[in-house]
């Protein structure tokens, strides 16, 4: 081997040692740097030279690669921890905030404003006259369709929440994956298929982890370093170009659905995890049956109610009374969908009592319904030409409502309602609206406390429908699932109350996995500030060995010179 050589030997082994100082310093620098993977340095022997026969000498060493260092598939399984962990912490947030509107165990929760809503027909069924009692019973119905409806409304900004959300997050979605195709195309370009663009391919990892906290993905890499982005078998990233997402809206019925999906083509993407899966799980698991149980709730609350009240009679009869419940069509049957009622109206009769003030005779007429062949149309012609009450004129308001105007002198009482016609038209009582956004006290009843129906059996100073309505409290309910009102709501609260416990574990187990995989991933991919302390003496003492290997050779021409 000539000297040449071996100063050859000596410039290899200064340029690698020079490499992997820096190598061991960069990794020092960015020790705290998220998503920093540690880099290594690979060293290989240079070619051998041969010199005689099959005899070769060594020419130094080569840098073979600076290393990466990354588990592939640690780092997905983390991707996923981090999907599922944000999942559990939408979770818990909103089935929180639900339990925290629905204000259970206090003294203004459904439950006790319910209860003590029938607890005042109780009293009001001890002295049925009494103004001061009357009063107290409409206010507790006040209070109590005061509650459902704030809780209807607060329900309804927990789904604007959701929806506003969502539509931020597919906003800062369609960033990342413009970045990540972009980092494909830098990291493409740069690396021309040999070696690693390391610090890109940190910033692009850091990305995917970024975007797996909204949704769970798979990043496949390509053979030019380029990685394509997927959702389950759906690609929203091919190399370079981003295909994009979108938050599309669409009305089915009275509802709002909403749905992720490639802006590219319209693709639907089952999104399960990260953010945007425990968004929409929670829109459409939590939110919006808790919209669904409360109208349930609600409108049982007003018919049932309604069904009782009636019946009965109150401390005066009605001059004019107005159902408070529109028809779309009044030439349609009343139970077919054209009329717009909310309640159904079975096969039965009710029958309208007309009163003389002065005399204080009354007469009483049977009126037949059936809800499946009989229009309103067709009722007021039983009430003014098939019966023909005296006295007694139906019609319809501008807003297609019935109407019973008795003529001066007269008053118009009600009772024996066997089909439910009177409460799904709204005439006589105590609630009004439909569901739990509607849902008040007539306003019949708060203008004058006398309409309030505490008696039956036109009996003065009678109680049966006040007794009726507070045993109305612990009836089972055929809408309800044979559930009473009271239960109904309990299973609903206490069904929510099971399932944020479940999440409050979710969130704990799903970090405490989350953590423990990034710990494992630092092992693999983290800075240790002491091993490459060790590693930066190393690389020292072997550049110092080159340079006295160097300094040696040129010693050794200095002096064979100097003999010339």
């Amino acid at each position: 081997m000539s000297l040449n050589g071996a100063l050859q030997v000596g410039r290899t082994a200064l340029a690698v040692s020079q490499a992997a100082l820096q190598v061991a310093g960069n990794n020092m620098a960015n020790a705290t740097t998220a998503g920093y993977h540690r880099q290594t340095v690979h060293f290989t022997p240079a070619r051998p030279q041969q010199i005689t026969g099959n005899q070769y000498i060594g020419q130094g060493v080569q840098l073979y690669s600076i290393h990466r260092e990354i588990d592939t598939a640690l780092q997905s399984r983390y991707r996923d921890a981090i999907s599922q962990h944000n999942r559990a912490q939408v979770d818990q947030q909103f089935l929180t905030a639900i339990e925290v509107l629905q204000n259970e165990l206090t003294e203004n929760d459904i439950s006790s404003l319910l209860s003590t809503f029938f607890n005042s027909f109780s009293e009001l069924a001890n002295i049925p006259e009494d103004h001061a009692i009357r009063a107290v019973v409409i206010q507790e119905g006040v209070s109590l369709a005061g509650r459902i409806s704030d809780l209807r409304h607060d329900y309804n900004v927990v789904i604007d929440d959701i929806d506003r959300s969502l539509g931020l997050s597919v906003e800062g979605i369609n960033d990342i994956l413009d970045q990540i195709a972009d980092a494909n195309l830098q990291i493409a370009q740069t690396e021309s298929g040999q070696g690693e663009a390391s610090s890109l391919r940190d910033q692009r990892d850091l990305l995917i982890d970024e975007l797996a906290q909204y949704m769970e993905v798979t990043a496949i890499e390509q053979q030019n370093g380029a990685v394509d982005v997927l959702v389950g078998s759906t690609p929203i990233v091919l190399g370079t170009v981003s295909r994009g997402v979108e938050l599309r809206t669409e009305s089915v019925g009275d509802e709002v659905e909403v749905s992720i999906r490639v802006a590219a083509d319209g693709t639907h993407l089952s999104i399960n995890a990260g953010s945007i899966g425990g968004l929409l799980r929670q829109r459409e698991d939590t939110v919006q049956p808790a919209l669904d149980a409360l109208d349930t709730f609600a409108s049982q609350l007003i018919f049932e109610v309604n069904r009782l009240h009636t019946q009965g009679q109150g401390r005066t009869g009605f001059s004019s009374v107005t159902g408070t419940y529109s028809i779309d069509d009044t030439t349609a049957n009343l139970n077919a969908s054209a009329s717009g009622l909310p309640y159904r109206i079975e096969n039965g009769s009710f029958f309208i009592h007309v009163t003389h003030e002065e005399t204080g005779q009354r007469s009483s007429y049977q009126i037949s319904v059936d809800g499946d062949a009989m229009s309103l149309d067709d009722l007021i012609n039983e009430i003014n030409t098939v019966v023909g009450i005296p006295n007694v004129t139906a019609g319809t308001s501008i807003s297609n409502q019935l109407t019973l105007d008795a003529s001066s002198g007269y008053e118009i009482t009600f009772s024996d309602d066997t089909s439910g016609a009177l409460a799904a038209l709204g005439i006589n009582t105590f609630f009004s609206g439909e569901y739990a956004a509607d849902i008040n006290v007539n306003s019949v009843l708060l203008n004058n406390s006398n309409y309030l129906a505490a008696g039956s059996g036109h009996i003065d100073g009678s109680n049966g429908t006040a007794l009726a309505l507070a045993g109305l409290k612990d009836a089972n309910l055929e809408g309800l699932g044979d559930l009473s009102l009271g239960q109904y709501w309990q299973n609903a609260v206490n069904d929510l109350a099971v399932r944020t416990s479940a999440a409050v574990a979710d969130v704990e187990s799903s970090g405490i996995v989350k953590d423990s995989l990034y710990s494992q991933i630092q092992s693999v991919s983290g800075v240790s500030l002491d091993e490459e302390s060790i590693n930066l003496l190393t690389y020292q003492r072997q550049y110092q060995a080159a340079a006295r290997f160097i300094a040696v050779i040129d010693e050794t021409i200095q002096t064979l010179l100097s003999l010339a």
